[in-house]
């Protein structure tokens, strides 16, 4: 039989963040839309309010040297 590995958790909004936005594939614009679109995915156990998230990715990416798109309400 097979062995389970969990993966630890990722307690913040800003870890979460940290883990879609720091790579070196990611474009200079980041999406606010798209990138909480992805946050939810890849931690739908999430408890942020989208204001905290967005706040988020505002922090992550400006520290990262990134353009924000506030597209979150089209």
């Amino acid at each position: 039989m097979g062995s389970v590995h969990g993966v630890d958790p990722i307690a913040t909004a800003e870890q979460v963040v940290i883990l879609l936005l720091d790579t070196p594939a990611h474009p200079y614009i980041v999406s606010v839309k798209a990138a909480m679109k992805q946050a939810r995915e890849t931690a739908p156990n999430l408890l942020v309010s989208d204001e905290e998230l967005t706040e988020a990715i505002v922090n992550v990416a400006t520290a990262l040297d990134l353009f924000v798109a506030f597209d979150s309400r089209e």
